[in-house]
């Protein structure tokens, strides 16, 4: 049980500082963001006392994340847990807070093991496992692409390997060879040693699982080599980011990746975040951004709805949210030895002359896919 001084306190960790502090700040001010509507709106006091939010920095660090989460339990009594950005943190906070009976819902995180353990203080709402971003994918897969080899790059990350791990199960289901499957360092400086043996396999299309910087130098350094490829996929995470854009210039033409948001999806609101979060902070969001902005509203509603705000009567609460967010529909499950793990939605999306453009499925494109995509020399 919370103590009551603290009965309304959220705690959030996420990467503030260190290599992920860009996915980590866009997450902290969608959660303000999310938190100040909400207030505005009278929505932030359950019980007649105001919900209060406390950040933690984890710096992306496993020993952090732990440290993060005993403290945020033990010395600041918090009601709940929040945020979770790599799956490596996130699987640390998920399993101490499990430890300490404290109801943690993650935003990112999204190794398929996380939500695999049975815990049942642990929620994963707005991310989906990691080897189920990719359902729009493989329908584009079945319906033009029709490969018959595959190349797969990933980086040395629970996310990265479980990504792998859910490519290579789909891959052998549909009969396609994967001729090249390597993992990398992540953080590393020179992919051309590993491109140029890829190269050599011919494969129809390349699958590539990276962050940010990684993403964006892979790209560049394949324009450099002058490699070129009927379809580069990368599975969500940097190769959806503005800075990717911005780091790859030119490189980033073409390039599609999973994801699972876009701002002019259907959902309701989710425009609206997109263009409130560009005016306040001069930059635009991506899906991350976009899972805390949903998160917070997740928690809100959850926490309307408690009877008690002990940890059961959290964790109970949490079961029954039924709602609809800009990621889309939020509803806890259990399904394929998942535990309270909401369904995905997810998306292929292509850049296309610097705007990031939603190629399928095709009832909620904003543009028609490039593909095969043009030779370098062609552009």
């Amino acid at each position: 049980m919370v103590g009551a001084a603290a009965a309304r306190t959220l705690g959030v960790i996420l990467p503030l500082t260190g290599s992920e502090a860009m996915f980590g700040t866009m997450e902290k001010n969608s959660y303000e963001m999310a938190f100040e509507e909400l207030k505005a709106a009278g929505k932030t006091k359950v019980g007649g006392k105001e919900i209060q939010l406390m950040f933690e920095d984890d710096q992306g660090k496993q020993d952090v994340a732990k440290s993060a989460t005993e403290k945020l339990v033990n010395q600041n009594k918090v009601a709940m847990l929040s945020g979770g950005y790599s799956s490596a943190c996130t699987n640390v906070i998920a399993g101490t807070s499990q430890a300490l009976n404290t109801p943690f819902l993650i935003v990112t995180g999204s190794s398929d093991d996380i939500t695999k353990q049975g815990w049942q203080y642990v929620f994963r709402g707005t991310a989906a496992p990691a080897s189920k971003y990719t359902g729009a994918f493989w329908n584009m897969v079945e319906d033009v692409i029709k490969p018959k080899t595959a190349a797969l790059i990933y980086e040395n990350t629970d996310f990265g390997s479980s990504s792998a791990k859910g490519f290579r199960a789909d891959c052998e289901k549909r009969g396609i060879s994967v001729v090249f499957d390597q993992a990398y360092e992540h953080g590393a400086i020179d992919f051309k040693p590993m491109l140029a043996n890829m190269r050599n396999t011919n494969a129809d299309m390349i699958f590539a699982v990276s962050y940010v910087m990684d993403a964006a130098m892979i790209v560049k350094q394949m324009k450099e080599l002058d490699y070129n490829t009927k379809l580069f996929v990368g599975g969500g995470a940097g190769y959806t980011m503005p800075e990717f854009k911005e780091n790859a210039g030119a490189a980033s033409e073409y390039v599609a990746s999973t994801t699972l948001w876009v701002p002019n999806v259907a959902w309701p609101g989710a425009g609206d975040y997109f263009q409130k979060y560009q005016q306040k902070y001069g930059k635009e969001p991506d899906y991350h951004g976009a899972q805390a902005y949903a998160t917070m509203y997740v928690i809100a509603e959850a926490l309307s709805k408690a009877t008690d705000f002990t940890n059961t009567g959290i964790q109970k609460a949490l079961k029954g949210v039924d709602m609809m967010t800009v990621m889309g529909p939020i509803k806890f499950e259990d399904w394929e030895g998942y535990t309270n793990q909401n369904k995905p939605n997810t998306y292929v999306v292509q850049w296309q002359k610097g705007k990031l453009e939603v190629i399928w499925p095709q009832n909620v494109k904003s543009a028609d896919y490039v593909y095969p995509v043009p030779e370098w020399n062609k552009r």
